[in-house]
């Protein structure tokens, strides 16, 4: 029974691989299932992958791991912007404060990645690209305590939960790559 779960597992990621997008099944694209299957969700890992098309070209999990990164820090910048945008119309209220909070931990975020996880990671250091990774995960949960500071709905709570899911995904990447 376990084994016939496992194999409908598998020939459900690989269907959710080849619907996303993702060439014909070939050795890369296995490659890209075995690796998100390696995760705590393949289907996410599989969905955030999509976001760039150079992962259905990614021959190792290295190159999985730096598509992935470099998609959490495009997150970053992208929802550093739509931040700014909104809060320009804001200043002065509360929402233009708990949106002022939301930029400052999506700068910081952003300069976590692309400043020092991504040297780290081009070098090999792939424990410490990791910790940052994930501690710009937390970006999004930070603006949404501020908005629940002021006791209003955030208007950016999709894009909260996206840096999540992607800095999530990345995290896990590079942490395959860990001791090898």
């Amino acid at each position: 029974m376990a084994s016939t779960l496992r194999s409908l597992a598998i020939v459900l990621i690989v269907l959710a691989a080849v619907s996303f997008g993702f060439p014909a099944i070939n050795a890369d694209a296995t490659l890209l299932v075995k690796t998100c299957k390696k995760t705590t969700n393949a289907l996410l890992c599989l969905a955030v992958l999509h976001v760039d098309p150079k992962s259905a070209y990614a021959t190792t999990e290295h190159d999985l791991a730096n598509v992935a990164l470099q998609i959490a820090s495009n997150t970053a910048d992208h929802n550093a912007e739509v931040i700014h945008n909104l809060a320009k119309d804001v200043q002065g209220t509360p929402e233009g404060g708990a949106l002022n909070i939301c930029l400052g931990a999506y700068v910081d975020a952003a300069n976590d990645l692309e400043i020092d996880a991504r040297p780290g990671f081009d070098g090999g250091n792939y424990v410490g690209a990791r910790n940052l990774v994930l501690g710009a995960k937390g970006a999004g949960g930070r603006c949404e305590v501020a908005f629940k500071g002021i006791k209003k709905k955030s208007p950016v709570t999709n894009i909260d939960q996206q840096m999540t899911e992607r800095c999530g995904v990345a995290g896990e990447l590079i942490g395959l790559l860990i001791h090898k």
